[in-house]
């Protein structure tokens, strides 16, 4: 039997299970899907963002949504450069992508971003532009600077 106490390999992730007790039912689910064992930083936070998307904000439970992103804004500003990354493109680029699928778009999740996840929102859109595909972004971030 799996057990919901299980931490994950990464203190970010374990963090937000500690913050975010209703994720637990999800953790679990995500935790059977790799067979009991961490996923890797990035597909745990992952799992976060896809709570945040359908148990969070399509269940209108805003508050908790806000707070969401306040706390990750928080673990932005006083984290590392692993920390940054994990949440910038762990969280809020995967929540674009899974959310521009849904009918309302990754664009209601603006009133929710602070002042770091603004920027790194808007950073990521900037990095999209024009691109269809992860594999047009890669080519891009490689091609030399004109």
């Amino acid at each position: 039997m799996l057990s919901k106490e299980k931490p994950s390999t990464n203190p970010v992730i374990s963090r937000l299970r500690e913050a975010f007790p209703s994720f637990s039912e999800r953790w679990r689910r995500h935790l059977a899907c790799w067979g009991g064992e961490p996923a890797g930083a990035y597909n745990e936070m992952a799992e976060f963002a896809h709570f945040v998307v359908e148990d969070l904000y399509e269940k209108r439970t805003l508050d908790e949504t806000r707070r969401a992103f306040e706390f990750l804004d928080k673990l932005f500003v006083e984290g590392d450069q692993n920390t940054r990354d994990l949440i910038g493109f762990g969280f809020f680029e995967t929540l674009q992508c899974f959310a521009s699928w849904r009918p309302y778009s990754s664009t209601v999740f603006e009133e929710f971003l602070g002042p770091m996840s603004k920027q790194v929102w808007n950073e990521i859109q900037r990095k999209w532009a024009g691109k269809s595909s992860l594999m047009d972004v890669i080519r891009a971030e490689r091609e030399p600077e004109q």
